[in-house]
């Protein structure tokens, strides 16, 4: 999806993450595949192969978690050094909580930029196991999804 320069500010970045965050929470892998996209789907039809990530995470490893509705999300908003030859610019993390299991559930919005135009896309779906991660700039935006 195409962003303003503006858009790419922490504060408008942890918005992108806050409406993931809740369409992933609804179940809306339609929503999400039309509103971000979806890096990793690899030729599969993007909503279903969110929804098979997100499931797969969920329960892989003997995992039997589920998205907590009840617990805050975590949204970090980080830079790439600029420039870079990969014309990556920020990294919008997600931590989903989650019940019956300690860690969480990742979604990664990364934002790009070519030719002056910036782009916001959801590159992955992961598991976390709480461990932080390292960053050139790292900000944290208070949210209440």
């Amino acid at each position: 999806m195409k962003i303003t320069y503006d858009q790419t500010y922490p504060t408008p970045l942890a918005q992108f993450g806050d409406e993931l965050v809740q369409m992933i929470r609804d179940g809306d892998s339609n929503l999400i595949a039309d509103r971000f996209g979806y890096a990793l789907a690899f030729g599969r039809p993007l909503a279903r192969a969110l929804a098979t990530d997100i499931d797969f995470r969920l329960n892989d490893e003997e995992r039997s978690a589920i998205i907590s509705k009840a617990n805050d999300a975590r949204i970090l908003v980080k830079y790439f050094k600029q420039p870079n030859s990969s014309n990556l610019f920020g990294l919008v993390e997600c931590f989903l909580p989650l019940e019956n299991d300690h860690g969480e559930l990742l979604a990664e919005l990364i934002v790009t930029t070519k030719d002056q135009e910036f782009f916001i896309c959801l590159e992955n779906i992961s598991y976390s196991s709480n461990q932080p991660t390292r960053a050139t700039h790292s900000f944290t935006v208070e949210n209440k999804t």
